[in-house]
């Protein structure tokens, strides 16, 4: 059944994503963007920043996480999404690229990053974010996610689609 359903998803793939890529488990893929490559993408990425000195972004690949999207999107019937922003502390990156953004496994939850909320915090835009962080940008990075509802009720709800490092 595994198989079957992670066959059907590789099928159904976002365009942009690398298809030479064999996902053998649930880890998470990560592709590096580069402006002469990855021009278009990039760039599209890089203007949701407003400017800010961005260091690096990364395309997330996780098959599995954007399938459970794709079946919870197909359950609702749901039409709506959106691009939304997370920050993360450096710490916390690979705890929330493998758990997607289970924020009560972050090892930083307690100085400030993050509300004490049923789910993690997203905001519409990156100065919205910027507004409630505390800590130096260099401190943090942003997930970008897409999300299916305003008010998300599962995991299944929303996806990491790119890691901006500043």
């Amino acid at each position: 059944m595994e198989q079957s359903m992670l066959s059907f998803v590789l099928t159904h793939l976002p365009d942009n994503w690398d298809t030479n890529v064999s996902y053998k488990t649930s880890t998470v893929f990560e592709v590096i963007l580069c402006r002469s490559k990855n021009a278009g993408e990039y760039e599209s990425v890089e203007s949701m920043f407003y400017g800010a000195n961005i260091s690096q972004i990364s395309r997330v690949q996780n098959p599995f996480q954007y399938g459970r999207y794709m079946l919870r999107r197909e359950m609702l019937n749901s039409t709506y999404e959106n691009t939304v922003f997370h920050a993360v502390h450096k710490d916390d990156l690979n705890t929330a690229l493998k758990f997607n953004c289970d924020y009560r496994r972050y090892s930083r939850k307690r100085e400030g990053i993050y509300e004490n909320s049923q789910h993690p915090m997203f905001y519409n835009s990156f100065s919205d974010l910027i507004n409630k962080i505390i800590h130096p940008i260099s401190d943090i990075n942003v997930l970008v996610l897409k999300i299916m509802t305003k008010a998300p009720k599962t995991q299944c709800d929303y996806y990491i689609q790119y890691v901006v490092e500043f």
